[in-house]
């Protein structure tokens, strides 16, 4: 049986076709626990239980896109960027999360007042997400509603959220 006919991980949509090494890059995000970034989300943040649990799912997901070559991708969701943040803060954790997903170290690098070219990564992010996942759940569309999505400075993403 082709690994692009299993049921796929992080609920990526049954009509998208992967390579092995793709599939089991899905089932190393999914499999990932992040108990620790959970608990730092809902002691110093403020976070809900279920509220922390869905921003990790989405930031799963967000790495996700990452980790099946998608660039230039925009954070719309500061919840999402949160969990981002908090994983940072266990160095150890988060490279060992990388090496086992993606095989080399994901930069987080935000967006500054300095930065001279327009974001470009939120239409980016948003095409790329329907296309793997379906639709928007509520965490990326708060966002969007507000307006929010191309301020500056804005949360941003991968090393090469820059690149036109």
């Amino acid at each position: 049986m082709d690994a692009t006919q299993k049921s796929l991980p992080l609920g990526v949509l049954p009509t998208q076709s992967f390579s092995t090494e793709q599939v089991e890059m899905l089932g190393a995000l999914e499999r990932a626990d992040l108990w620790f970034v959970e608990e730092r989300l809902t002691r110093k943040q403020g976070f809900s239980a279920i509220r922390a649990q869905e921003a990790i799912l989405e930031f799963k997901r967000y790495m996700t896109l990452v980790g099946l070559g998608y660039r230039g991708l925009g954070m719309i969701s500061p919840e999402v960027d949160e969990v981002w943040h908090a994983f940072i803060l266990f160095t150890r954790d988060y490279a060992a999360f990388c090496q086992a997903a993606f095989g080399e170290f994901i930069h987080h690098v935000p967006r500054t007042s300095r930065d001279e070219s327009p974001p470009v990564g939120a239409e980016r992010f948003l095409q790329a997400y329907r296309e793997v996942f379906g639709g928007l759940p509520e965490i990326w569309r708060e966002r969007i509603g507000t307006g929010r999505t191309s301020d500056k400075p804005s949360g941003c993403g991968t090393e090469d959220c820059k690149d036109s």
